[in-house]
């Protein structure tokens, strides 16, 4: 299936992505946020939520994921690289910009396993859902195109 093309498909996806890792992190925030707020950035506030300098640092590296996605798994700009190649170029990638993000902001101790632990049952689920999301998308948009080109076809 043809993927949308242009700013608002990549709009869409960044803030599909935004809005999952949110409410997971959220989801976080309740229930180790207060124990948390001392080591992370991430929850300086606490159980009461994301700050809003946390929420536009993850808008950014979503962004960033978001491009790297483009560069990855489309044709456009990659033509002759090997699918499995590409994921794993795109999996490493991702966490190296996590893991800028992580010494740039402060959003966990490098030093501290408990944190890294936590980081990587977040990405793990995190990217569970997503391609979750994606594969009942991509499913319900594939099933919309056959029923039109049934309908094509029975018209001719």
């Amino acid at each position: 299936m043809e993927k949308k093309k242009g700013i608002l498909g990549f709009l869409s996806q960044v803030f599909m992505l935004f809005g999952i890792i949110v409410l997971l992190m959220s989801v976080f925030a309740v229930i180790v946020g207060d124990e948390a707020k001392e080591v992370s950035t991430i929850f300086s506030l606490g159980s009461k939520g994301l700050s809003f300098a946390t929420l536009i640092q993850f808008l950014f590296a979503i962004a960033i994921i978001c491009v790297l996605r483009f560069v990855f798994m489309t044709d456009t700009i990659i033509k002759k690289m090997p699918v499995a190649l590409r994921i794993i170029l795109m999996f490493v990638s991702v966490i190296a910009v996590i893991v800028g993000f992580v010494l740039a902001f402060g959003w966990f101790p490098i030093t501290e396993i408990k944190a890294w632990i936590m980081f990587i049952l977040c990405f793990i689920v995190s990217c569970v859902i997503s391609t979750f999301v994606s594969v009942v998308s991509e499913k319900q948009e594939n099933k919309k195109l056959e029923e039109a080109l049934k309908r094509f076809k029975e018209g001719q």
